[in-house]
């Protein structure tokens, strides 16, 4: 329920970004990425992910040449969708281009994905933040004025945190009893 006084802040938002924007290239620029997120799905959103918005022409940043190739040929339909959801004069081309930095993402986000999955498929016990790291999540939360709001974040970052712990902790040890059996190869029979 809103407070007298409580400001909408969506409307807040926006009149920052209007204020920020006076072109309106960016909220465009946002709008269209947004479009293509729907219109891509999530499986081709995974590969193609960085944009650039030139002139009309939307340049979408893949992973690899195989993407860029199989979007490429369904670019007519992409666009096409585009130019409904945002009109013809938003977006007047479509291309895609590869990216390291996208594929560098992808890798890593495939990397969090594997080390999520191994951690479910075993007993990760987290671990624990040091106060320091406490004290720097709360400093760096600070800013946020309302109080519960506030605490919800600094709980968050620390579960996060302490579950990172507990899954880098997970993994060095596999690597140890790894690398104990690499030394030992008899000790495997």
């Amino acid at each position: 329920m809103k407070r007298v006084g409580e400001a909408d802040v969506t409307s807040m938002a926006r009149g920052l970004l209007d204020k920020l924007d006076r072109t309106g290239e960016g909220r465009a620029r946002a709008d269209v990425i947004r479009l293509w997120r729907m219109i891509a799905g999530q499986e081709v959103y995974s590969h193609a992910r960085g944009f650039a918005l030139r002139g009309g022409e939307l340049v979408v940043f893949v992973d690899s040449h195989a993407w860029a190739n199989d979007l490429a040929l369904m670019s007519e339909h992409y666009l096409a969708a585009l130019q409904q959801g945002a009109g013809k004069e938003a977006v007047t081309s479509l291309r895609f281009a590869v990216s390291r930095k996208v594929a560098e993402d992808r890798a890593k986000d495939d990397e969090d994905s594997a080390d999520f999955e191994a951690a479910h498929q075993r007993s990760v016990v987290p671990g624990r933040a040091t106060e320091t790291e406490c004290q720097q999540l709360m400093m760096m939360a600070a800013a946020i004025h309302d109080i519960e709001l506030r605490d919800a974040v600094v709980a968050a970052a620390i579960a996060q945190l302490e579950w990172r712990k507990g899954i880098e902790a997970a993994n060095a040890a596999e690597r140890g009893v790894q690398r104990a059996r690499d030394a030992n190869p008899s000790a495997q029979r």
